[in-house]
């Protein structure tokens, strides 16, 4: 019998605890990973990660800790491709240029008026066309409190991306199709298999996620004024291998629940903390 996995288990906590039902783990030599005792229901658990954010992720990292040797007057915040390539060496290649922008006056850097400034050869074009070369979309000094302890100034890197979603209903569609693709058929070939009047697939997203499928649930509930990022509408597209989904962020603790009729949201604060101290080995 296969072992069961920190994300396994606590997806099947969470739907223990919200449908208050048992489960056994029945992942033997590749089967789905849980069942009920009526084996009237099957549960297959995911995760659902962008490979190409996550290697991009790493090497940010990477040079971050390295830091750079140009000194600066203040923090910049520089935005930048989740999945930018080449990000090797980001951070030393940056900010000696960050530093030349402030040695120049400059205050602030866009990319699309960089790009015509660069068009036109203009003064700066020796620093902007390096910065545009380095997928920097936009960079700003940061608004440092004057109680503010000393400390080394340094560009501060944000990322964008994932694709131009307007809501969660768009995010739901960018989803599913990650989950319809051939490449994810062993989840519905084991829910299939199990012969479960009720499939349930839970899904967990992370921070190497696609932005544009983990943006609804990956930071706190929306509020009134940010709606469309609250819970989908409408029946989503899914294999008929699925009859339930479950999506969940593994830091934010947020997520949906589609029970086959209509969406909820869902809050495990407590399941995501265990998750990820079993993750850290804590």
């Amino acid at each position: 019998m296969n072992k069961e996995g920190p994300e396994e288990v606590a997806a099947k906590e969470v739907v223990e605890r919200v449908l208050e039902i048992q489960l056994d783990h029945a992942d033997v030599n590749g089967g789905v990973d849980y069942l009920s005792k009526d084996r009237r229901i099957a549960l297959e658990v995911t995760t659902v990660t962008d490979e190409a954010k996550k290697d991009t992720r790493r090497t940010f990292e990477k040079s971050a800790k390295e830091g750079s040797a140009a000194s600066l007057q203040t923090c910049w915040t520089v935005t930048v491709s989740e999945t930018q390539r080449p990000a090797k060496n980001f951070e030393q290649r940056v900010q000696p240029l960050i530093a030349e922008l402030e040695s120049a006056g400059v205050k602030a850097f866009d990319e699309q008026d960089a790009a015509e400034h660069v068009y036109d050869n203009g003064e700066f074009s020796h620093i902007y066309k390096p910065l545009l070369d380095a997928g920097v979309s936009d960079a700003r000094p940061l608004d440092e409190r004057p109680d503010c302890a000393e400390h080394a100034h340094r560009v501060l890197r944000s990322t964008w991306g994932g694709g131009p979603v307007q809501d969660s209903n768009g995010s739901l569609v960018e989803l599913t199709n990650e989950l319809n693709d051939p490449k994810r058929k062993d989840n519905r070939t084991k829910l299939q298999a199990s012969g479960a009047k009720e499939r349930h697939l839970f899904v967990w997203l992370d921070d190497d996620t696609a932005g544009s499928i983990s943006h609804p649930l990956s930071h706190g509930a929306p509020s009134g004024a940010d709606e469309e990022w609250g819970t989908p509408a409408g029946m989503p597209p899914l294999h008929s291998a699925i009859t339930h989904l479950w999506v969940m962020h593994k830091r934010s603790g947020l997520g949906w629940r589609w029970d086959g009729e209509k969406w909820w949201t869902l809050h495990e604060p407590l399941a995501v903390a265990t998750l990820n101290a079993a993750c850290d080995g804590t």
